[in-house]
């Protein structure tokens, strides 16, 4: 398996971002009408999509809408992606309190950079049977080839940065 466990980060390093997230409502997947979650067997969960991604239907690529409606959000989530992950990125999916199931993330092209931060317990995430925390520790690896999930006992308040290139 190629997991990296990259140096912890000060937690102080996602102070500014807990605030800002924590003074606007992460909108929940299925929101926007007909529409139902973003995968199988995910729950519906607060999340926003940043930076450049393909559209689901039609795969018009371009600047995602979380972006342009939370800017000041984007450019913290930027400075902190180019402080502590290691190759470069186009994309960044932030999670509110998720829990997800098992899976692969077959649209991913390569590997990517997950870190978490909070004022929270549990909600580890397990790649491949083996568990890992990420509260202000980086791991990169590829979702695509290694199945993933989180633990169950999350309590508190999580937000889980993922950085990846499409």
């Amino acid at each position: 398996m190629d997991i990296q466990v990259l140096n912890n980060v000060n937690p102080l390093e996602f102070n500014k971002l807990y605030n800002m997230l924590n003074s606007i409502t992460i909108p929940l997947t299925g929101e926007k009408a007909g529409e139902h979650g973003n995968r199988r067997g995910f729950p519906r969960h607060r999340r926003l999509v940043l930076g450049i991604t393909r559209s689901r239907f039609g795969g018009l690529i371009g600047l995602s809408h979380d972006s342009t409606k939370y800017p000041e959000i984007f450019e913290e989530i930027v400075r902190i992606g180019d402080r502590i992950c290691p190759f470069k990125f186009t994309s960044i999916h932030l999670n509110k309190n998720v829990t997800c199931p098992r899976h692969k993330d077959t649209n991913n092209k390569s590997k990517s950079m997950l870190v978490s931060f909070g004022e929270y317990t549990g909600g580890n995430i397990v790649i491949e049977g083996q568990i890992y925390d990420a509260k202000s520790n980086p791991i990169i690896f590829d979702g695509s080839k290694l199945e993933h999930w989180n633990t169950d006992d999350l309590q508190g308040t999580k937000y889980s940065l993922v950085y990846y290139c499409i």
